[in-house]
């Protein structure tokens, strides 16, 4: 019988693995993950920012977080806007994301997203997969 290790906390073992499945991945298809942030800083201090991972044409916003000081003022908004802007210079033609029900739902159908997934947790709460045009 297989024996399997568990293994925690995993980050060295999932970077390794990772390794292994962009090199399957790359061979496979046109995969070629680009990664940036875009922050906005008052000093020194990060008060709003978020990831664009781009990949196989498609941007996939990650992480986009604004200062709760700032909400409602339009940042996140000039934010997204920013990481979609960078998406199109680097070729991508799509985008997608991922919410829960207690976050920002409304926020991304307003910029143009619309729903095409949705994952119920036995909890109660949802994963919104959203998707739009650039």
């Amino acid at each position: 019988m297989t024996q399997f290790k568990l293994i925690a906390p995993d980050d060295n073992i999932y970077a390794e693995l990772s390794g292994r499945f962009r090199a399957y991945n790359s061979a496979q298809s046109t995969w070629n993950l680009q990664s940036y942030c875009l922050v906005h800083q008052i000093g020194e201090r990060i008060v709003a920012g978020g990831r664009g991972i781009i990949n196989m044409g498609a941007l996939e916003v990650r992480g986009l977080w604004v200062d709760e000081n700032l909400r409602g003022e339009g940042m996140g908004a000039r934010l997204l806007a920013a990481i979609e802007n960078e998406a199109r210079k680097r070729g991508a033609t799509r985008a997608m994301l991922y919410t829960y029900s207690w976050q920002a739902q409304e926020f991304y159908e307003y910029a143009g997203y619309a729903v095409f997934s949705q994952f119920e947790y036995p909890d109660g709460f949802q994963r919104i997969d959203l998707q739009k045009e650039l």
